[in-house]
């Protein structure tokens, strides 16, 4: 058994920690957001069972890059890759522009592909 203070025991495994989906992962210097962490009942350790910690603003809904990446390359010409990342109003003129007559379809392509033309909600792609 290792004596340590409870804010020192292992995260995921001996403590768990509320998380937070209203701050933004895409900005410059990263955001950190405070959670309240607590340790699980057959941790033993000392001092406070409940604590906050710092935490990197990290969170994802559930959208893929290679989705993303696919639809862009596939359908892209018909705004399949702005509809699926949440930008309705950008697939929307994607649309009824045949992708920007091509033009705009590979600047997309290049875009998802590098990463710089993500999720409109600010989340993280999950690979």
């Amino acid at each position: 058994m290792i004596c340590r203070y409870c804010y020192q025991t292992i995260p995921g495994k001996e403590h768990v920690c509320e998380r937070n989906a209203s701050c933004q992962v895409n900005s410059s210097p990263r955001q950190r957001y405070q959670a309240h962490c607590h340790v699980r009942p057959n941790v033993i350790c000392l001092g406070r069972r409940g604590f906050m910690k710092n935490h990197l603003c990290n969170w994802t809904r559930g959208y893929s890059w290679r989705t993303a990446l696919l639809l862009s390359v596939v359908l892209g010409g018909f705004g399949a890759d702005r509809f699926y990342l949440g930008m309705w109003q950008e697939g929307i003129g994607k649309l009824f522009s045949f992708g920007g007559l091509g033009v705009w379809t590979l600047v997309d392509v290049v875009l998802v592909a590098t990463g710089y033309l993500g999720p409109a909600d600010g989340s993280l792609y999950l690979d």
